[in-house]
């Protein structure tokens, strides 16, 4: 409360410490849009390719498997999923920069058992997946149900 003196009983945080933070904060957002603008035409056509791989496949991954279009799903989302890492990495974006790099590589090289026909391998992974995702579906449908 207001004393009559200038000053306030109880805790107050300084406007000097006020002012700091929005300037860091202002420096942050500055930083991430400079981001936005630094990933250049080539990586903004990754992260369109990428969504498109992930939403158009994430569908055929959760559902039932049909023989051939579990590979094709799972190939075509961990493509997805290293072009949008890729995009990142090409921005720069905070926190983390380059280092965006690494997993959009991996994500390839977990893709090439899919590619050559062998996603057995991946099929304890998917079926796990799969579970995730129907216990999920059944805990927002009874959330919803109350």
């Amino acid at each position: 409360m207001y004393n009559g003196n200038g000053y306030t009983s109880g805790r107050r945080i300084a406007p000097i410490y006020l002012y700091i933070g929005i300037g860091l904060l202002v420096l942050l957002a500055i930083w991430i849009l400079s981001s936005f603008i630094r990933a250049g035409v080539e990586g903004y056509f990754t992260l369109a390719a990428g969504a498109l791989l992930l939403l158009g496949n994430v569908r055929d991954l959760i559902a039932p498997s049909y023989s051939g279009r579990s590979n094709v799903a799972l190939f075509n989302t961990l493509l997805g999923g290293s072009l949008v890492l890729f995009f990142l990495g090409r921005g720069g974006f905070p926190p983390l920069g380059m280092i965006w790099y690494v997993p959009a590589v991996l994500l390839l090289l977990a893709s090439v058992p899919a590619m050559i026909g062998r996603a057995g391998f991946y099929t304890p992974y998917l079926g796990m997946a799969r579970d995730a995702a129907g216990n999920a579906r059944r805990a927002i449908g009874a959330m919803i149900a109350r």
